[in-house]
């Protein structure tokens, strides 16, 4: 793989000058500064290299950390092979806190209308929070009418306070006046969050719908 990738990478899991002591400046780390380098790559060229190193890398840190590179590539460039990929590689994954990662990078990317997105549907069900709650915030940028039918079936069913704050956030972003009706039957929930989330979700579908 290209130098400069491998050595992101291993800057990014690098944890050797992180010394908890007073005066300790995490912002200072070569891991910290690693990563928000990372945030800001935009090289297509670098996609196709981090594709085959994920696809045969057996370290899962390392695994995680092109997930992350990759994933703001993707952002930075909004290439759809790459934000393909990363979706595909959800049903791949078994370590929790990686697939609720590579879900977090996922709500930042644009999905658009025939991007295949049921393994973030498949998600939104999984019984560990960690996962089902990043996937729900995964379909955020999504075009496709399921991400909305698949978020309003959490409106629909759902009792977990967290679960419906975080539906009605990802709706607030994408929602079309079709979940409305779902989200005015939260306006009156005893969860501060849930019903405060439901009154803004219905305030920006409504101004996207009046232009």
């Amino acid at each position: 793989m290209n130098e400069y990738l491998t050595d992101i990478i291993l800057r990014m899991n690098d944890k050797s000058d992180q010394i908890m002591e007073p005066g300790y400046n995490s912002s200072e780390t070569i891991s910290w500064k690693a990563l928000r380098e990372a945030e800001k790559v935009d090289n297509v060229n670098y996609i196709s290299e981090l594709i085959q190193f994920i696809d045969s890398e057996k370290d899962k840190k390392e695994r995680d950390k092109a997930y992350f590179l990759l994933g703001h590539i993707a952002k930075n460039t909004s290439d759809i092979n790459a934000t393909e990929y990363l979706i595909k590689r959800v049903d791949k994954e078994t370590d929790k806190y990686i697939v609720s990662s590579l879900l977090d990078r996922m709500s930042n990317l644009k999905k658009q209308n025939g991007i295949d997105l049921q393994p973030l549907i498949n998600a939104i069900e999984n019984s560990k929070w960690q996962i089902r709650q990043s996937a729900i915030q995964s379909l955020k940028n999504s075009e496709d009418r399921i991400s909305e039918k698949a978020l309003i079936g959490i409106l629909s069913v759902s009792e977990d306070q967290y679960d419906l704050t975080y539906a009605n956030a990802t709706l607030n972003n994408m929602g079309t006046e079709r979940a409305i009706p779902f989200l005015e039957k939260h306006l009156n929930s005893r969860k501060r969050d849930v019903k405060g989330s439901a009154k803004f979700a219905i305030e920006s579908i409504k101004k996207r719908a009046e232009k």
